[in-house]
Order: C-alpha cells, then sequence, then structure tokens
C-alpha cells in the first residue's frame, strides 16, 4: 500500500484549463482536481474503509477527463484498485499490487506533464524507478 501512495500526488492540480481535445471536459476536470487536491495528494487512509471513497473519488474526476489524457488516468486508477486489494502479510498480493504500480510509471509522468502543461499545475516530482522524459 505505501508504494502506490507514491504515486498518489500525480492526482493534486489547481487553476482552470481549456477544453476542446474531445471526451471530458479540460476545464472541468482541472477544476475538480483543484476542488479535491487535499484529498487527492494527501488521502487520509487509516482504515480499510478509506480506500474506496478515494477510488470513487479518482473515478468520478475520471469521467471528465479529456480524452488526451483519459488512458493514461484510467491506468493509474487501474493500478490503485489492485494495490487496495493488498492482503497485508501476503507477499504475491504485494507482488501483484506493485507489479501495477510500476507499470503505471509512464502514465503517472504523462498525467503529471499534461496538468503542467494543460492546466499551469506543478503537482512535484513524480517518484519512478524508471526516470521519464522530462
Amino acid at each position: 500500500m505505501r508504494s502506490s501512495l507514491l504515486l498518489l500526488p500525480i492526482a493534486i492540480a489547481l487553476v482552470g484549463c481549456d477544453g476542446g481535445d474531445g471526451g471530458g471536459s479540460a476545464e472541468r476536470f482541472c477544476g475538480e482536481i483543484q476542488l479535491h487536491s487535499e484529498q487527492l495528494t494527501q488521502p487520509n487512509l487509516q482504515f480499510e474503509d478509506d480506500i474506496e471513497p478515494l477510488l470513487d473519488l479518482y473515478r468520478e474526476i475520471g469521467e471528465l477527463a479529456p480524452l488526451s489524457i483519459e488512458p493514461e488516468w484510467d491506468q493509474l486508477i487501474g493500478a490503485y484498485e489492485t494495490a487496495s486489494t493488498v492482503v497485508p502479510g501476503n507477499p504475491d498480493s504485494q507482488q501483484m499490487a506493485l507489479s501495477a504500480i510500476y507499470s503505471t510509471e509512464k502514465s503517472a509522468a504523462a498525467v503529471d506533464k499534461w496538468l503542467e502543461k494543460t492546466c499551469a499545475v506543478d503537482i512535484g516530482p513524480v517518484f519512478t524507478i524508471v526516470a521519464q522524459e522530462p
């Protein structure tokens, strides 16, 4: 679970954005991220029951994602969903979660770059094992 939290900062943001690339609305997407930035970047995950509402928030915001970033956002959601199934002390479930998180590094970097470029939002460093394009 801790590894999945390293990628959560990907979802912060603020500022309005222009729409117009099909799919969801960039302006609404950016606005929802701004509105929920604290929940997305500093989630209160003290109990198992805290996970599903956070996933629901990611899904709801993802419904607004423009086509240009929707696949990457969906990949992050999938990784978080997998991470949410970790059984403490079970190495197989922990490995599945780590694999899911590591496989989304490229998507995490793409979301970071998209938010910065489209929304003028710098979410800070995105932690990856493999260096991604700047």
